[in-house]
């Protein structure tokens, strides 16, 4: 899995074609054929895309997740942090910032603290030891933050201390809260993982659906009787299983379902692999695709509020590797597909699967899953469609989206072999070339090297495909190749000679 990949046959726009290890792999095979022997030629894996309309992929599904704690460091979100501020725009003109985290059981409202902290400060994830600090959140962390939102556009969740909050201070908090953030506040939540919650007294006796309900229930009534209109969300669970309970006894209360989910965990376990990433198995059905079927059953959007590779704070040379950017796109789109309305990846800090790393004083720099992330840009507020995807194993996944003008098919190679693909497109008149960008690395296991359309993120966060690939199409069918362990964007329009990307 370290080997380096192999760069696919492509047309670069201005520049000649290049013969690659990708084409003479692909043809070594009729090389190896004697003479007068004829064999069978396998269809390569086909993907078909259909006008069947899923759903709507949301402008503001991207999100990001971090520890309520880091609201403690009032620098951090605020206007001025302009790097900050522009890796957020890069990915989405619209997004969602969900605050909350383990942390959040641990912050404080806290009006008249005058504390000073250390601007470049950062909160990474918390491993799940919880804390002895206390994490004073004050009306400047509030005013700051609320200029970061209108700097990025983005709208918020935000998390309250449900296991050790006092009532009259947490709905302190949510006035001055919903006061300051206004429009763009989604909704406000209390409890982080209450299915976790342990008993002070007894660290080995968890809470009980019943206690933590009746805990909510009057957190929830404390604060409608002061803000009556304000949009709140629950449960925000580890575990779908009380998301069901949840939305039959309260779900008419609340204006999203949201739950966590990480592919892998914990990191001690010598099977949490890149292998076992990669490929989606029981765990997503469990945990994710439960929590939306009970979304969909009550009426109520849902939103994976936090998640990400592997809990208890990511797994080294899994979470921080570009077998996480593979991941990413793959999981967004399946969990899209199947009707979430945004998913909100967990970090911070210099947490092995934060997307964002660093701090002010440090500088920011983008980790493979951000790229994973980007790719999904071009196809926010677009219309999920019905892909079939024929002639191919488990290797291979293939998303596709309608926008105004162009069909989008995402390709993602989970394999160490390199492969081709058949691309057919409804397109309503014939069309001659597409684009592609494509996500690759050295290697699966690469930390660094990453690239996106053969470009890289800037310190200050910016981004700008360095160049766009030809790809011919012949009666709406086009030959896309796949170095090992990449993603392709392709990008076909929907009337001919129309420009593309």
């Amino acid at each position: 899995m370290t080997g380096k990949s192999l760069k696919p046959t492509i047309t670069m726009c201005g520049t000649p074609s290049r013969r690659t290890a990708v084409k003479q792999m692909l043809g070594a095979g009729m090389a190896l054929a004697s003479p007068g022997i004829l064999f069978a030629k396998s269809p390569i894996p086909t993907i078909r895309v259909t006008s069947e309309e899923v759903t709507r992929l949301p402008d503001d599904f991207t999100g990001l997740s971090y520890e309520s704690s880091q609201l403690s460091h009032p620098e951090f979100f605020k206007a001025d942090n302009h790097d900050l501020v522009q890796f957020f725009r890069t990915l989405g003109d619209r997004g969602v910032l969900r605050l909350g985290g383990n942390m959040s059981e641990y912050t404080v409202w806290d009006p008249m603290s005058s504390a000073v902290v250390a601007l470049g400060e950062t909160e990474g994830p918390d491993p799940g030891n919880g804390s002895d600090r206390v994490f004073p959140v004050t009306p400047r962390s509030i005013d700051n933050l609320v200029g970061f939102l209108d700097a990025t556009g983005w709208r918020l969740i935000y998390g309250l201390n449900l296991a050790r909050g006092k009532v009259d201070s947490v709905v302190e908090e949510a006035e001055y809260v919903v006061k300051a953030v206004g429009d763009r506040l989604i909704a406000l939540q209390f409890g982080n993982e209450p299915d976790l919650f342990k008993h002070s007294d007894n660290h080995n006796q968890k809470w009980t659906y019943e206690e933590f309900i009746t805990r909510w229930n009057e957190f929830y009534a404390a604060i409608r009787a002061k803000l009556p209109d304000v949009p709140i969300a629950g449960p925000d669970t580890s575990n779908p299983k009380w998301n069901a309970q949840f939305a039959e006894d309260v779900g008419h209360k609340t204006v999203l379902e949201t739950s966590h989910f990480y592919a892998e965990g914990p990191p001690s376990d010598p099977r949490m692999t890149i292998d076992y990433l990669l490929y989606p198995g029981e765990r997503l059905q469990s945990y994710v695709m439960q929590a939306i079927a009970v979304s969909k059953r009550s009426g109520i959007p849902y939103r994976m509020a936090e998640g990400n590779t592997c809990y208890a704070a990511g797994k080294a040379g899994v979470s921080d590797t570009f077998a996480a950017a593979l991941w990413v796109v793959d999981f967004m789109l399946t969990v899209a597909q199947a009707g979430a309305t945004g998913v909100n990846l967990h970090g911070g800090g210099n947490g092995l699967y934060t997307p964002i790393a660093g701090s002010m004083s440090e500088g920011y720099t983008a980790r493979p899953i951000y790229y994973g992330m980007l790719l999904l840009k071009p196809l926010l507020d677009s219309t999920l469609l019905r892909t079939d995807v024929e002639h191919a194993d488990k290797n291979l996944a293939a998303y596709a989206v309608r926008t105004d003008h162009a069909y989008q098919v995402v390709v993602i190679n989970r394999d160490s072999q390199a492969l081709a693909c058949q691309i057919l497109v409804p397109t309503p008149q014939p069309v001659t070339s597409g684009s592609v960008w494509r996500l690759e690395a050295p290697s699966v296991s690469s930390t660094s090297g990453v690239t996106l359309a053969n470009a890289t993120i800037t310190p200050d966060g910016r981004f700008r495909p360095a160049a766009t690939e030809l790809l011919r199409l012949r009666k709406n069918s086009a030959t896309l190749q796949l170095g090992p362990y990449s993603a392709a964007l392709v990008t076909i329009p929907t009337i001919a000679n129309n420009p593309v990307m």
